[in-house]
């Protein structure tokens, strides 16, 4: 805030008016620092795929590290003027606005009427909380320890705010100074945003905004985008973005904040939730925070917390707060429970499940038949869970629950369905090709404790059936190489143990899950170059027979190693335009042919190295001076150049014709007579002797030289 704007807040703030107002808002994607064991699981939320805009692509799925505020230009709220302000900042109105309305004064909690308790949650306890920004902070910062004392429990902050006139992202300036007194006093955190997102892509931009601001806070309440009309012209107001538009840009926010293992939730007032937002739908993922300025609401939907006035008088906060009632109600219960075993590691599985709605964490039990009980395994953020050693040794149940955190208490929802699980200790696992020849290919797989020693079978597809192609004696080898193959050819191997029972007979133990593998192309030849550009070139090589593609390598001098710079999928397309090149320039290139199993690329031998030079660049600068009749042209010199053509127009037969003799010129400097009062046009190109062609760089700019 500029001068301007902080002295006509404070002079604001000594009064005590406020605005009537349905603004608030809040939101943000948050990882939590933590030093617990089961803060360290790993997480991916794979319900982020419910979102069906157009907008929506699959790297929506598959981006979580990436971080969409990067290159977006972030204001702070006390550096912009106060016009700024009021143009944007959706709480300006509520706190500076000239239709003010008197404080609430009566001598209740609070200084408002309490609640009537919503129809759906009578017999639900509930803690009382507030919400807070810059505005409640400025003048005088907040007394947390005096807030607290008061019976305020918890606080949900404003991170910051999407203007709803420019659109830019604007973090709160005071954010910092709320969150670190608010937990040092004691108080449970939620985080809130201000959204004015009108695509699934700008809500994930506010969502790492407010990752990045929160990050190292123990956030242990929502993470909530506030969705709701700020101004008719505004950019959401005005959008025209559909009902199902407006919620998905809530689910992307949302889906992304639960990606980092936080409670996702949705602020919003009735109206919006009943008519401009799926609420319902919401309801059944997110924790849902509900406005309603009211003693009491017919709010039919689900929801958790409820901002039912923004007039309370709170000691230790200077003017008027918004207050909320958080109902300790349970989490959904947990679906989807499933286990997946490791294709690693033969004593572990992973145990995941589809996040369920108000979730702070999750806890994972098993049950134990010698005493009869189910015991916990521990807790996680994440909606994964590993298993090991003891538990993985025998076939187990096993269920999950959420738990949500009211200052110390965990309210727990309902179990799971039970999933019933153990590895198979009898099956090899973790088979896997090594390296890979003309006529061979080297597998390895993970050790069986109790094998005596191990079958590796090849499917043979024309006979279309498997035939024992190796017997490995002994547990200690866990490798094998197969030779006599065919070049460039996919096999089909699996791998079996064979254990030696009490009565001295062979048992074949469980096979492998199949591996697809591969043997390499034979060497690639005949590399040269068919086309020449400045900045790229076109290369060609020979066919390479039965292969699946082919790989183009660049010497790198930084790295001084070749290094893979174009990939051509297909046997038959023996070429590649390599572009991005330095004008006038040297390279070396090779080519190998590979072939695919699965996901691996098994290249064949490298071609011979070709060295090729790229034309010379365009040449530019041309200057002229005369001495008498005699002009000298000049230019720049070109990298890459081994001479240059000059190039003068004749005017009666409009026609260019070179001026230099067919070697062209070493120099940068031409020479001619011109008479008074005469004109010539000039244009000059650089060449190169190349593979024994000559090859052009472009002409310059056509000069026009008067005399």
């Amino acid at each position: 805030m500029n001068k301007l704007f902080k002295t006509g807040l404070l002079s604001f703030l000594t009064c005590s008016i406020i605005l009537q107002s349905s603004v608030i808002g809040y939101s943000l994607d948050i990882k939590e620092i933590s030093n617990t064991p089961d803060d360290i699981i790993s997480s991916y939320n794979s319900d982020n795929n419910d979102i069906t805009t157009n907008e929506i692509t699959e790297d929506y799925i598959n981006d979580d590290t990436k971080d969409y505020t990067e290159g977006l230009k972030i204001l702070q709220s006390d550096e912009v003027s106060e016009d700024y302000a009021r143009e944007n900042d959706p709480l300006y109105q509520k706190y500076m606005g000239t239709s003010v309305i008197a404080a609430n004064t009566k001598a209740k909690k609070y200084g408002v009427t309490e609640p009537t308790t919503p129809p759906a949650l009578v017999g639900v306890n509930s803690v009382d909380g507030i919400d807070v920004s810059m505005y409640q902070a400025y003048s005088t910062p907040i007394d947390w320890n005096k807030v607290k004392a008061a019976g305020i429990s918890y606080a949900i902050i404003r991170c910051g705010y999407r203007g709803w006139g420019t659109g830019e992202i604007v973090a709160d300036s005071y954010f910092k100074q709320n969150i670190e007194g608010a937990l040092a006093a004691g108080l449970q955190v939620g985080v809130y945003f201000y959204t004015q997102a009108i695509t699934t892509t700008e809500a994930k931009q506010e969502a790492d905004f407010c990752k990045n601001a929160v990050k190292g806070y123990n956030i242990t309440l929502p993470i909530y985008i506030d969705i709701e009309n700020a101004n008719s012209k505004g950019r959401l107001d005005s959008s025209g973005l559909s009902k199902a538009e407006k919620t998905n840009i809530c689910k992307a926010f949302a889906n992304r904040v639960q990606s980092a293992n936080y409670t996702g939730g949705v602020y919003a007032n009735k109206t919006w939730l009943e008519n401009y937002i799926d609420g319902a739908a919401l309801a059944k993922k997110f924790a849902i925070w509900l406005a309603h300025y009211n003693t009491s609401t017919d709010y039919a939907g689900e929801f958790s917390m409820w901002q039912y006035s923004s007039r309370a008088t709170i000691n230790g906060i200077r003017g008027s707060v918004d207050v909320n009632k958080n109902y300790l109600t349970k989490p959904h219960q947990v679906t989807n429970l499933t286990a997946t075993e490791s294709p690693t590691n033969p004593s572990e599985f992973t145990l995941s499940w589809t996040r369920a709605a108000g979730a702070y964490k999750y806890q994972i039990k098993t049950y134990d038949a010698g005493t009869n009980t189910w015991i916990s395994l521990g807790t996680t953020k994440s909606n994964k869970f590993t298993v090991t050693e003891p538990y993985s040794t025998e076939e187990r149940q096993y269920k999950v629950r959420a738990f949500k955190l009211i200052g110390t208490e965990k309210i727990f929802g309902a179990y799971s369905s039970i999933v019933t699980f153990g590895v198979n200790l009898k099956k090899v696992t973790g088979l896997t090709q090594t390296a890979s020849a003309k006529k061979s290919v080297t597998i390895k797989w993970n050790k069986l404790l109790d094998a005596a020693g191990y079958y590796v079978n090849m499917y043979n597809s024309n006979k279309k059936e498997w035939s024992q192609v190796k017997v490995i004696s002994g547990n200690g080898n866990v490798t094998a190489k197969i030779t006599g193959l065919d070049y460039s050819t996919v096999y089909k191997f699996r791998v079996q143990g064979y254990a030696v029972n009490e009565n001295g007979a062979i048992e074949a133990l469980t096979n492998s899950s199949t591996l697809a593998t591969a043997t390499t192309p034979k060497k690639t030849s005949g590399l040269k170059y068919s086309k020449l550009t400045p900045e790229a070139l076109k290369l060609t090589w020979k066919k390479v027979d039965k292969g699946s593609g082919y790989q183009v390598l660049r010497y790198d001098t930084m790295q001084n190693k070749y290094v893979i710079c174009k990939t051509v999928s297909g046997k038959g397309h023996n070429y590649a335009t390599i572009k991005g090149l330095n004008k006038g320039t040297k390279y070396k290139f090779k080519v190998q042919a590979y072939k695919q199993a699965g996901e691996i690329k098994w290249a064949g031998d490298r071609s011979s190295a070709y060295s090729i030079l790229t034309v010379p660049a365009k040449v530019t600068s041309l200057k002229y001076s005369f001495s008498g009749n005699k002009c000298t042209l000049k230019w720049k010199a070109c990298n890459g150049a081994g001479g240059y053509e000059v190039q003068k127009y004749n005017k009666s037969a409009k026609v260019w014709y070179t001026v230099t003799n067919n070697k062209g010129i070493n120099s940068v400097k031409y020479k001619f007579t011109l008479a008074k009062n005469n004109s010539a046009k000039f244009r000059i190109r650089a060449f190169k002797n190349i593979k024994g062609i000559r090859r052009y760089g472009y002409y310059s700019k056509v000069k026009t030289i008067k005399h």
